[in-house]
């Protein structure tokens, strides 16, 4: 049947006046069809029972119950079903009426032809529009709802938000069950891979028990509804992708279960992490979160010198520190006995991962193709002058990447020393101390509060109250010596600052004191 053929019922319970309705139009040649012609308000709710018009036509004047009230038990059971009203009454009392209960239209008999169709027709732009919206809004909905998956999983959304759209769009998955991630990297080049990848996901898990968004071009992270047997499902899913997939590299990294929609960054955030350290050498991978765990806690084992001390020389930018240090530490593990190749190989992922971790404190990070180039490089590794080659390389780098942050970091701490050797001075100030230093005051006052987690002005305010409590407490300098002493030579200014910072007044502060040390 044409889905924009329009279905019409026709009530009056004068028979004559009904067949006049549906025989006076070409009903069917205007594109409409009649289900039904019935004689009273009963009759018609047991056909729209059976089968929906999309319009129903129906007299006022009816024995039993009148067409105003069944107008209102339609728009109530069926209130998608648009209603005309055909009477012979002209009251203003039933139009009005009429309009209240919500009917698209108000004809008067006797009825002209025309004038039935031209309501008809008006009606049916009206529900082919509504059918128009509908569809499109049927057609976003799987994009709606990636869309809120990945937002959910990358924290971009708050969890109360979250839960109403989930409530909204009928997905309780997310915020009623136990749940485990997964990513799948690889090339999704066609359709067909992907309608692949969801055909397995049906069969091993089951259609309503996971959802999925697109991080990137060939990434899909999926979230599934954890049960007893679903890391077995997942290798199910594995081995049939990996089956059907012609690419070189296919990657699923699976996270650890977790309990709740606000656990669920961290279900992207172990599988990411999973795959990122997991060497992609052209081949077919399943990773799941806790052997990832397991792996690298293996190695530690293996290597038990601590890495501190390597994070701190790259933090600090200090690269002769770095390659020291990787070099004693082979001196110490690696000379001890034979040159394994396995030993290098570990101990370069071991250092990747150290050094992948710190640039992560920086929000730095390798793109994909500078991360896969370094775990094969790793991985191929069976010399010892391409283990020196490959994490000197990698030390250099990063120390550059880190570069910023670290001459920000040195640039704070020049100012605090400048602050506290010269709290004295009445006009210390952020332009006096960036005139000194020589540097942009607003890039000072910018990297000062990212870095110490407060303004310079309040950096000052607090070092010259925390200096006066000393003066107070180890000398007997009267307040304004105290005040003259940390730059603020107006003893009221001061003692109004001193109570702010400190909550007590300074004779308070001095009385509490002088208790306390037994003077």
């Amino acid at each position: 049947m044409d889905k924009d053929i329009i279905s019409i019922l026709i009530v009056d319970d004068e028979k004559y006046e009904g067949i006049l309705m549906e025989k006076g139009v070409d009903w069917e040649k205007e594109g409409f069809r009649i289900t039904a012609v019935v004689q009273s308000a009963e009759e018609a709710l047991k056909v729209m029972e059976e089968e929906l018009p999309d319009i129903v036509y129906t007299d006022i004047n009816m024995p039993i119950m009148d067409g105003l009230e069944l107008s209102r038990r339609i728009r109530k059971e069926y209130p998608a079903v648009h209603i005309v009203i055909v009477t012979g009454f002209r009251e203003f009392e039933y139009a009005r009426e009429a309009i209240h209960i919500g009917v698209e239209d108000f004809l008067l008999k006797p009825i002209q032809a025309d004038e039935m169709l031209a309501t008809a027709v008006k009606v049916r732009e009206q529900i082919l529009k509504l059918r128009e919206e509908k569809t499109k809004q049927v057609e976003s909905f799987p994009v709606l709802c990636q869309e809120l998956v990945r937002r959910i999983v990358t924290g971009y959304i708050d969890v109360n938000d979250a839960i109403g759209k989930l409530i909204a769009y009928n997905m309780p998955l997310l915020y009623q069950s136990r749940m485990r991630g997964f990513l799948l990297e690889t090339k999704l080049g066609s359709n067909n891979l992907m309608l692949s990848v969801l055909e397995a996901m049906n069969q091993a898990v089951g259609e309503r028990n996971y959802w999925y968004t697109f991080l990137e071009k060939n990434k899909v992270f999926f979230v599934i509804g954890e049960r007893e047997n679903t890391a077995a499902q997942i290798g199910q899913v594995f081995e049939e992708l990996s089956a059907v997939s012609q690419e070189e590299t296919l990657v699923v990294s699976v996270s650890n279960p977790c309990e709740s929609i606000e656990d669920c960054p961290k279900l992207l955030s172990e599988c990411e992490e999973a795959s990122v350290n997991t060497m992609k050498d052209k081949g077919k991978t399943l990773i799941f979160y806790q052997e990832y765990v397991g792996c690298m806690e293996e190695i530690s084992r293996s290597y038990p010198v601590n890495f501190d001390a390597y994070r701190l020389a790259v933090k600090s930018g200090d690269q002769e520190a770095a390659i020291a240090f990787i070099d004693r530490y082979l001196e110490r593990y690696i000379f001890d006995g034979p040159l394994l190749i396995p030993q290098l190989r570990n101990l370069g992922i071991l250092i990747l991962h150290n050094t992948l971790s710190i640039m992560k404190e920086y929000n730095k990070y390798f793109n994909d193709a500078e991360q896969m180039k370094l775990l094969e490089t790793i991985s191929h590794m069976n010399t010892l002058q391409e283990f020196c080659r490959t994490s000197y390389s990698l030390i250099e780098k990063v120390i550059g990447a880190v570069a910023e942050n670290s001459t920000g970091n040195n640039m704070v701490r020049k100012a605090q020393e400048y602050i506290e050797n010269n709290l004295d001075r009445e006009g210390l100030s952020l332009n006096m101390i960036a005139s000194e230093l020589f540097v942009n005051a607003s890039y000072l006052s910018r990297i000062f509060k990212q870095t110490a987690g407060e303004s310079i002005t309040k950096y000052i305010m607090r070092k010259r109250i925390e200096k006066s409590m000393d003066l107070f407490d180890q000398t007997d300098l009267k307040v304004y010596e105290v005040a003259a002493a940390v730059g603020m030579p107006d003893a009221h200014y001061f003692g109004t600052c001193f109570k702010r910072y400190t909550g007590k007044t300074v004779n308070e502060y001095k009385s509490k004191n002088r208790n306390l040390l037994g003077k």
